[in-house]
């Protein structure tokens, strides 16, 4: 195997990845826009953050359904993976893998990737909170329930939360099942607010449904992507004043992984 040793590399197995996306969603009418750090990026620095090394995409869910769906063979070195359908993976989103490659991060082996998130309608503000309840106990079922969770890895008081809990538990197909239904309750096109209920902002994901119904073009190293046209309201949200740049001890990667090229 070749190791595949700078950050440049990533990023082009990432932005071929990104560019088969692109295609397959313009030719099939499918939604889809960056999110997250990759959105923010795309609009400061017009491509990656510069310490940064992943791309975050994100559609709504009738559409995130189709691509999951519709996807699979469209390119035959891409591979569409999430906890549906690999057993290893707690992830309630899309992974998109490039085979050729291998990727160690974490307790995670799989290959090079870029991050596909869903879109989903939200409660109102009364049922906010048995909902959000209701969420992370099915949440943390299914990450208890993966088998990509070494237990053993675990902090003293996860492992000692994951003993208690573990005979309550349902089984991992079971997990998959009643989180699906949690996070589908609410449908996107006709909810007041939404957002990315599986993503890491917490209730900064929620917002008014319009901002993720209009779409622009943007550039992104070179290309041109996909992004929601009321960004500002997104980036806002998320990061407050996002054109600003963060302290330079905080300009460094989130992510630790080592990656090779299989032949």
């Amino acid at each position: 195997m070749k190791k595949i040793s700078t950050i440049e590399e990533i990023r082009s197995i990432q932005l071929g990845m990104m560019d088969s996306v692109h295609q397959f969603c313009e030719e099939r009418g499918i939604r889809y826009s960056l999110g997250g750090g990759t959105l923010l990026g795309a609009i400061r620095h017009k491509g990656y953050i510069p310490w940064d090394d992943d791309i975050d995409i994100m559609l709504p869910r009738p559409d995130f359904d189709r691509f999951y769906n519709e996807y699979p063979g469209y390119n035959e070195h891409y591979i569409v993976q999430d906890y549906r359908n690999e057993k290893e993976s707690c992830y309630p989103y899309i992974k998109l893998i490039d085979n050729r490659t291998i990727l160690k991060e974490l307790l995670i082996v799989n290959g090079v990737y870029i991050d596909i998130f869903p879109i989903d309608g939200y409660p109102d503000e009364k049922d906010l909170e048995a909902f959000y309840k209701k969420y992370r106990r099915l949440r943390k079922h299914l990450y208890y329930t993966t088998r990509g969770n070494r237990v053993e890895n675990l902090s003293l008081f996860r492992k000692f939360t994951y003993y208690i809990q573990k005979p309550f538990m349902p089984n991992h197909e079971t997990a998959v099942k009643e989180f699906e239904k949690c996070v589908r309750t609410y449908d996107f096109e006709t909810s007041k607010n939404a957002g990315c209920l599986v993503g890491t902002y917490g209730d900064r994901e929620r917002m008014t449904s319009p901002v993720f119904k209009s779409y622009i073009s943007v550039d992104f190293e070179g290309r041109q992507y996909k992004a929601i046209a009321d960004y500002d309201a997104y980036l806002t949200r998320h990061f407050g004043n996002y054109m600003e740049l963060p302290p330079k001890e905080m300009q460094v990667s989130h992510h630790s992984f080592e990656a090779w090229w299989k032949e």
